[in-house]
């Protein structure tokens, strides 16, 4: 699939890797053609962000239960006919196709409290693919002033590498923030990502569950992934 074949509307991952750090975003395909796919432009709270010669950028598109990565991807910014600016991003090589779910996930089963972003005037109406601006400097996913957190009930069904599936009762739009703690053996677990995918299911305990996708973790996260990925190898092999 070659990055062009995007379609316009799609949410894309952005991966960024800068100084030793790795940060991830998302952001709304706008303009695609044979030269350039163009997203809505990433904000930081310095204006909008700048790539670097020395950024290493893969972009990550899913459609389905199929996704495809480009890795190394050129980055830079195009200014359209109206004035306005697009991040757009550029591949001579087709991307590689691969089956996310099929990543180790582990059950958790238990009920979180979760936070949901929010435009501020919008509390009681219906949300529409929102997606809050992100910022990529020293507070990289900083909310911006403009959101709010409200808190709600949800239910932790599994964890995989890179995202969650986590059920609630109130009804949230692909594109939708939300976050969550754990606790564990290494220490309170923070996480929040963006819902990449929502399933109605009025027969559950819960009405929606949601596929969610990582934006922001804790530094001990990976700690407690292993480690509860261990004890399972150590449980199927005594069995």
């Amino acid at each position: 699939m070659k990055l062009s074949d995007i379609k316009i509307g799609s949410v894309i991952e952005i991966l960024i890797t800068r100084g030793g750090s790795e940060y991830k975003t998302n952001s709304k395909v706008e303009y695609c053609d044979e030269r350039f796919t163009g997203v809505s432009p990433i904000a930081s709270v310095h204006g909008l962000f700048r790539f670097t010669e020395e950024d290493i950028v893969d972009i990550i598109y899913h459609e389905g239960d199929r996704y495809w990565k480009w890795e190394h991807v050129k980055a830079g910014v195009a200014r359209r006919r109206d004035g306005s600016r697009l991040h757009v991003f550029s591949s001579g090589a087709e991307g590689s196709g691969f089956n996310r779910r099929t990543q180790f996930r582990f059950e958790i089963g238990e009920v979180i409290n979760m936070r949901y972003e929010v435009l501020k005037n919008d509390k009681d109406q219906e949300l529409n693919d929102m997606t809050p601006v992100s910022n990529l400097d020293s507070m990289f996913l900083m909310l911006d002033e403009q959101y709010e957190e409200i808190e709600c009930k949800g239910y932790l069904k599994d964890l995989s590498e890179g995202g969650a599936s986590v059920e609630s009762d109130v009804k949230l739009s692909k594109g939708v923030f939300v976050s969550f703690k754990i606790d564990s053996e290494v220490g309170p677990v923070f996480l929040r990502g963006v819902i990449l995918r929502v399933i109605e299911d009025k027969h559950g305990y819960f009405d929606y569950t949601y596929g969610v996708s990582f934006v922001e973790t804790s530094k001990n996260y990976m700690r407690y992934f292993y480690l509860q990925q261990r004890k399972l190898l150590y449980e199927n092999n005594d069995s």
